[in-house]
């Protein structure tokens, strides 16, 4: 139940090494680099220039988006792809690479596309303006006023050409429909030159639009139809597609240097973070100020590390003073490191609180076991974890999570054999409590169990009030209780006076000594309000009723996927396909389910129920400054703290 020794370390290096310093840093991954007190020591802050980096690597980070569109890894595959390796020692060879001739071949190649799609586009429109005009079977050069005639070209509403027909008669107009869909007809008019004025003003009284053909006649030649010109803006249209392809072909050939660009980018990110980094650093005119955290057992690793510095640079380490707050690394076994992730939810420990990871571990376990209480489920959730780990071999917080769910899912084999069954159908030889048949006795093992979690954070809080020295508050406060709570529950249970003496005599502890007040009277007045805890104390205990309900939801869709699944194979022929379909998916969805709520139910337990008893949360992680992958896995990092 510990946090890891934490210490303060101070680093002096000359300016001209500054740089060089931090990288050996970043590689060693071990130091939490913190802003100097530049008021303090009278410091200057160098402000960063990030700009260069930041775009080089916005323009990185859209080559890589474009080359994953031509990725053929896909699915589970992708899901379970590892991350390329590089050595920290092999950075400067990466930056080698000619990765910005790689990157203007692709823009050049993409704005070329987006010319040639544009292009597509304005030809698109193009023929949209002209097939409703290729029955027009006049040459297009022809399309031009006369000395004494005037063309009109438009489009009206299908159903005001009755009016149009009565225009004709009244005048010199002379029209021909092209086109009709139904909704709007393509006119061809012909009229004097003289009425032109009067007829268009008529014309859009019948909400004539007027249409010209100047806007698509650059690829128009003059002696041809509309038919032509649609089949030219076809052929030109193919012609673009080609070239297109064209251009995704040498996307394509670049995008062979794909996994050369990703280590790039990671590289390039890191040189970023590092100048960023370097900001922090205080700076006289020759010498460069750096401190921050290590934990104390990687500090010879880190001297080692900066062998290479020692002419340049002093480097001083030693424990935090008592003002310091130094941030929280949390120090527990392999097998008790996957459960780090539900305090992480909660919070890290305030100062002088205890790592709460080990005592809530066995009880998160055995909850969530009660509460899917599916053995099948459990197997599946174990075989899911393992070909997850032994196939992607994941790190950080994803191998954790993974190794949860293991944990996780053997309990639900061996608590589901014992208290549920295998996919709806329990063993019942095997069987300690059936919760369907005895939901009581199921009821008693949760509450039985949450008053025992109850006790041990009591007992909890009387080691912190120890540690910190707070004797009479552990001893005959919390002391009480312990005896108190479960005196009480053996009184009312067997009825034996002992119980209710021993019970008398840690409520006279909580009473007496319960509240600070010096005043005798308001001590004791105090104290006795303290005892209404005790209701709080069976509220608490009462929260784990939820292990029955969840338990037995579980159970009891089970059983109804598998009813379904007898219903179906009632069915002839159609049955015998159904029903395994009901099956898989129903017991999958109830899993899924199950597991959800087993997750958050059980965390909720641990959080409101147990931790308010004895934890503090507060406390800061400890966030080292290191190399960091988002497509490229770093090696050699001395580092394994999270």
């Amino acid at each position: 139940m510990a946090v890891a020794e934490v210490e303060k370390v101070e680093i002096l290096v000359h300016s001209s090494r500054r740089l060089k310093l931090l990288s050996a840093i970043q590689e060693a991954g071990i130091v939490q680099v913190e802003e100097a007190p530049f008021e303090d020591l009278n410091l200057d802050s160098l402000p960063p220039d990030l700009s260069r980096h930041d775009h080089a690597l916005f323009r990185l980070k859209h080559a890589l988006q474009v080359f994953s569109e031509f990725d053929e890894t896909k699915g589970l595959k992708r899901l379970l792809m590892q991350k390329p390796g590089i050595s920290p020692n092999g950075r400067d060879e990466i930056l080698s690479f000619d990765y910005l001739s790689v990157l203007k071949e692709l823009e050049k190649a993409e704005d070329e596309k987006s010319d040639l799609l544009s292009e597509i586009r304005l030809l698109d429109k193009e023929e949209g303006f002209l097939i409703p005009w290729a029955d027009l079977d006049v040459p297009l050069g022809s399309l031009k006023p006369t000395a004494t005639t005037e063309i009109i070209l438009g489009a009206l509403p299908s159903s005001e050409t009755e009016r149009l027909d009565a225009m004709a008669s009244e005048s010199t107009l002379w029209y021909k429909k092209i086109s009709d869909d139904s909704k709007t007809a393509y006119i061809f008019m012909l009229c004097h030159r003289d009425e032109k004025e009067d007829i268009e003003t008529s014309l859009r009284e019948i909400k004539f639009n007027a249409l010209s053909f100047e806007p698509v006649m650059r690829l128009a030649d003059p002696a041809g139809t509309v038919r032509d010109l649609l089949q030219k803006i076809e052929k030109k249209k193919s012609e673009k597609s080609v070239e297109i392809g064209s251009r995704d072909g040498r996307i394509r050939e670049l995008a062979r240097h794909n996994s050369q660009l990703m280590s790039v980018h990671d590289v390039l990110f890191n040189e970023r973070e590092k100048i960023l980094t370097s900001s922090l650093l205080g700076n006289t005119e020759s010498v460069s100020y750096l401190h921050g955290w290590i934990p104390a057992s990687r500090k010879d690793a880190l001297k080692k590390k900066l062998d290479a510095f020692s002419k340049d640079s002093q480097i001083y380490i030693r424990p935090p003073l008592p003002e310091e707050e130094p941030p929280v690394i949390l120090d527990n076994p392999s097998s008790a490191k996957p459960f780090e992730i539900l305090t992480g939810l909660y919070g890290l420990p305030e100062k002088g609180y205890m790592d709460p990871t080990r005592p809530l571990a066995p009880f998160f376990v055995i909850y969530v076991g009660l509460m899917v209480t599916e053995a099948g489920y459990g197997l599946l959730a174990s075989l899911l974890a393992l070909f997850f780990l032994k196939s992607a071999k994941p790190k950080g917080g994803t191998r954790q999570f993974m190794r949860l769910l293991l944990i996780l899912g053997v309990a639900n084999m061996v608590l589901g054999t014992f208290f549920g069954g295998w996919f709806g159908f329990p063993i019942r030889k095997l069987l300690l409590i059936d919760s369907m048949q005895n939901p009581i006795a199921f009821l008693a093992l949760a509450l039985g169990l949450g008053f025992v979690q109850i006790l041990f954070a009591i007992f909890l809080s009387i080691l912190h009030d120890l540690k910190n020295k707070n004797y009479v508050h552990a001893i005959l406060v919390q002391g009480g209780w312990l005896l108190l709570l479960p005196s009480l529950v053996g009184y009312l249970v067997l009825k034996k006076p002992v119980f209710g003496i021993l019970a008398l005599i840690g409520a006279g502890g909580i009473v007496l000594f319960g509240a600070p007040s010096r005043n005798p009277v308001a001590r004791v007045l105090g104290g006795l309000y303290s005892l209404y805890d005790i209701s709080s104390y069976m509220s608490d205990t009462l929260s784990y009723s939820r292990i029955l309900a969840l338990g037995l939801a579980t159970g009891v869709i089970a059983m109804v996927v598998n009813n379904l699944c007898a219903t179906a194979l009632r069915i002839p022929v159609a049955g015998w396909i159904m029903a395994p379909l009901i099956f898989v998916v129903g017991h999958l969805l109830n899993m899924g389910i199950g597991f959800l709520g087993g997750f958050v139910h059980s965390m909720r337990l641990q959080f409101v129920e147990f931790f308010r008893r004895f934890y503090k949360a507060g406390g800061r992680p400890f966030e080292p400054f290191r190399l960091e992958g988002q497509y490229v896995e770093f090696n050699e990092n001395l580092s394994d703290v999270k």
